[in-house]
């Protein structure tokens, strides 16, 4: 069960914020629009204008990354025809963002500790052992 909804302006009508708080039992996050600076009414848009969490509406964008992200991995079209199939293949691609992203992480972390664990002081560079060089044993 979902406990927030938050969508954009387009979405703000007072029929669907009653929708979101009296059937789904939820809270809903929709900036209010305004028409020549004023609000139209509605006592659930009233509250909407009076209260609006702007730190949640702000988590919003990394939601909208995401499916970006998606999108551009894996393109905007499903392949299977049927609803379930399609639930399917949606999950099967956010494991695969996610696996990708756990792996990147990894790889970043050990990079990191390489890097901070190698020694970056430059390396004076030893005279070569001439006793150890056939042919050169008389010197």
């Amino acid at each position: 069960k979902t406990a927030c909804y938050v969508m954009d302006k387009g979405y703000d009508a007072e029929t669907l914020h009653r929708q979101i708080r009296e059937e789904l039992g939820a809270d809903s996050v929709i900036p209010v629009r305004t028409w020549q600076g004023r609000i139209r009414s509605g006592t659930y848009r009233q509250e909407m204008y009076a209260n609006f969490d702007d730190e949640r509406y702000r988590e919003r964008n990394k939601v909208e990354t995401a499916f970006s992200v998606l999108k551009r991995r894996f393109g905007e079209e499903l392949k299977a025809r049927k609803y379930w199939y399609q639930v399917k293949e949606i999950k099967i691609k956010v494991i695969l963002h996610n696996l990708t992203k756990a792996v990147q992480t990894v790889v970043i972390v050990v990079v990191w500790k390489e890097f901070n664990r190698a020694d970056h002081s430059p390396k004076r560079a030893r005279p070569p052992n001439l006793r150890a060089l056939p042919g050169l044993r008389g010197l």
